[in-house]
């Protein structure tokens, strides 16, 4: 039961990012021999602010308050 808790929570804490990559590959050659070769990774790094995760936002809101306290309760039952 408790690995299944666990299991659950880091699947809701975990963000997924959308990064996209790409290599560049650059090449030095003289007389057909190949004198230097550079492999750049370029990544395109996207970070939404003002957005926490729905977790995070769940156990800090008064909003939720009420169901927060019920999940914990539910859960210290059934342990």
């Amino acid at each position: 039961m408790i690995k299944k808790f666990i299991i659950i929570y880091f699947l809701l804490v975990s963000m997924v990012l959308s990064d996209e990559c790409y290599y560049e590959n650059k090449t030095t050659s003289k007389n057909g021999v190949i004198i230097e070769e550079i492999e750049t990774k370029v990544c395109k790094e996207t970070i939404q602010l003002n957005k926490q995760n729905f977790f995070i936002t769940w156990l800090t809101d008064e909003r939720y308050q009420n169901s927060v306290v019920m999940s914990f309760l539910f859960v210290l039952e059934n342990l």
